[in-house]
């Protein structure tokens, strides 16, 4: 089976010029995900399309543009045809926002710590409770169709974040050449051998061939948890 694993290998030099370039790819073509803030709205994720002063686009690829309005110290959210506007106190160290809705109700959102909390006109925590029917998320009949504190989110950049964890994009390169190496290398699954300890409590210390085969199978196991590492750069 290890001779198995020998003719299916592919030499090196085209292994490690493959993970080069793709490598170069992914990186180019996730440069913008990493960079540009963005926000999420019901499930969208939406980052800056046109700033034009007072009136800022944003754009999603799976919905319709949303435009905020600048009348300090008021902003106005337009989406789909409503506008919903977002007023901040003065207050530096107590910063809050009024958020009043196209039917009248109006809202509180508290920033503690940078994170948004929302309160109702009774002055009780506000969570929007969406439910799942036939596998598409329905609202109640009391739930305004965005919550208060993303509407704060979408008015405000400050609140706008770089999405993705790109450190784990380098870690993922890091597990796949390991993993290569651990598949193809005799040299370095004895190296491995030999930094494992294992040898102390063996008395005649040398890889077995069952070993050197589960080298390789441990290097194609990581190649493949490399490849799911790097998924999670986008999560």
């Amino acid at each position: 089976m290890a001779s198995l694993f020998k003719k299916a290998s592919i030499p090196s030099y085209l292994f490690f010029a493959s993970v080069i370039v793709v490598a170069a790819i992914v990186a180019i073509l996730s440069k913008p995900y990493f960079t540009e803030p963005a926000f999420d709205l019901n499930g969208h994720r939406y980052t800056l399309d046109r700033d034009q002063g007072n009136l800022v686009t944003y754009r999603s690829g799976s919905a319709g543009p949303v435009q905020v309005r600048i009348d300090e110290p008021s902003r106005t959210v337009l989406i789909d045809s409503q506008a919903y506007t977002v007023v901040k106190n003065s207050d530096p160290y107590n910063i809050k926002y009024s958020v009043s809705y196209p039917d009248g109700r109006r809202f509180e959102v508290q920033d503690q710590s940078h994170l948004l909390l929302s309160f109702d006109e009774k002055g009780e925590l506000y969570f929007p409770i969406t439910v799942s029917v036939d596998g598409q998320s329905a609202r109640g009949d009391d739930e305004e169709a965005y919550s208060p504190a993303a509407l704060v989110t979408t008015a405000y950049p400050e609140y706008h974040e770089k999405p993705g964890a790109p450190g784990f994009l380098f870690l993922a390169l890091g597990l796949m050449i390991y993993g290569w190496c651990g598949f193809r290398y005799r040299k370095f699954q004895e190296v491995s051998f030999w930094l494992s300890l294992k040898w102390i409590w063996v008395e005649d210390p040398e890889p077995s061939d069952f070993y050197y085969f589960m080298c390789k199978v441990g290097g194609i196991l990581v190649m493949i948890f490399s490849v799911w590492v790097a998924f999670q750069a986008y999560g």
